[in-house]
């Protein structure tokens, strides 16, 4: 007898599996978001970017020659003091003091000033391709929190399974045509 695959039950199995890899991707590095195939996530942790990325959006950046980013756009970069910072380029300064070096002068919209520190090419990350508002917050707390998400999703796991098989058990008996079961249902 082969067991019937209910949509609902591939979709259950497969949400779980997106949060738990997305978490454990995340947890991998919480202080420094996450790093896949060139993208890279991180959570916006002050209201710098406000108007146009708010304080605990997710932004994902991709990695972008630095000769490639230009006045406008929004990068993510990690300062001197290694905390990794999404602000928008001001300047461009594409052979600083004659290095040959991109160097770039930024500024966090809601700041009336340019950030005090330049960044180096070598410090850049990416250019923000996509921020989604409120979702780098759920990721930071799913990662603060991986023990209580994973107790939470198999009790869910579990009451899923029992209800299934409480139901299976309740079910009705099966009803023939005449009283003749199928020839692939009688048993020698």
């Amino acid at each position: 007898m082969t067991k019937k695959i209910r949509i609902s039950d591939v979709a259950f199995y497969l949400i779980i599996a997106v949060i738990v890899i997305t978490a454990a991707l995340y947890t991998t590095r919480a202080n420094d978001g996450f790093r896949v195939l060139g993208y890279s996530g991180f959570t916006v942790l002050t209201g710098s970017m406000q108007r146009e990325i708010p304080q605990g959006s997710l932004v994902i950046t991709k990695k972008t020659d630095p000769k490639d980013v230009k006045v406008g756009d929004d990068i993510t970069f990690v300062r001197s003091d290694n905390a990794t910072v999404t602000h928008r380029v001001v300047t461009v300064f594409s052979n600083y003091e004659d290095t040959g070096f991109v160097v770039y002068e930024t500024k966090g919209l809601e700041n009336p000033q340019p950030d005090s520190e330049l960044v180096y090419e070598g410090n850049l990350i990416g250019v923000v391709v996509k921020s989604i508002p409120k979702l780098g917050a759920a990721l930071n707390y799913l990662a603060h929190n991986i023990g209580l998400v994973l107790m939470v999703l198999g009790a869910l796991l579990v009451a899923t399974v029992a209800i299934s098989r409480l139901l299976t058990i309740t079910a009705p008996p099966k009803k023939y045509v005449g009283d003749v079961a199928p020839a692939d249902e009688v048993t020698p």
